[in-house]
């Protein structure tokens, strides 16, 4: 995040140095740390955001709020080109989602969630920022996995959930796209918590 909103401002390579030291350590804490990072609001708000939104949120990403990021569903597992959860607009120009997001990483921790959801009307899907005390917002259970045992990993149901006009993230119906281009430096660093993991490896054998 960048100094004038409150963050570090850390080069791309300063943050893949904390991430393989954190994941030599702990796989469930890196987990949780790059969701937040690079697929929940930081990077695509960094990428595609108003300053408005910029503003309003980075500087809450910055003092320690998590973020997750909420795209598959129980019937379309994580393929983005066959989202269900619903976006239709209001009279006043604002949002109601609606639909249920599985496996949503940090999802039962997260004060702000990146939520995808196609309109009605054009059938593509864009992007929200939806915060986890809005009226409509459930966590309705918590997963659990064989391996990385203690991520904050859960099910999350949006009902009716009214989402200002200005809380779409970047432009219309450009979500898709949008989501292939923030996971580029994303995968990145998950290339290096692997690497990070086997350092760890090794010094534990040593």
């Amino acid at each position: 995040i960048p100094k004038e909103y409150g963050g570090l401002g850390l080069s791309q390579m300063s943050y893949i140095r904390a991430m393989q030291l954190v994941t030599s350590k702990d796989g469930s804490l890196v987990a949780l740390l790059s969701a937040h990072q690079s697929i929940g609001l930081p990077q695509p708000l960094k990428l595609f955001g108003s300053e408005v939104l910029k503003k309003k949120y980075l500087p809450r990403c910055a003092a320690g709020e998590i973020s997750a990021f909420a795209l598959t569903e129980p019937q379309v597992g994580s393929d983005p080109a066959r989202v269900q959860t619903t976006a239709e607009k209001t009279a006043e120009g604002d949002y109601l989602i609606n639909g249920e997001k599985l496996w949503c990483t940090n999802g039962t921790v997260a004060d702000l969630f990146v939520v995808m959801a196609r309109h009605p009307d054009t059938k593509k899907i864009s992007a929200f920022i939806v915060e986890k005390g809005w009226a409509g917002v459930e966590v309705v259970i918590r997963c659990h996995f064989m391996g990385l045992k203690a991520i904050e990993n859960g099910v999350i149901r949006l009902t009716n959930v009214r989402v200002p006009k200005e809380n779409l993230l970047g432009e219309r119906g450009r979500g898709y796209a949008n989501f292939l281009r923030t996971l580029d430096e994303g995968r990145i660093a998950i290339a290096a918590l692997a690497t990070g993991a086997a350092q760890g490896c090794v010094d534990e054998c040593v």
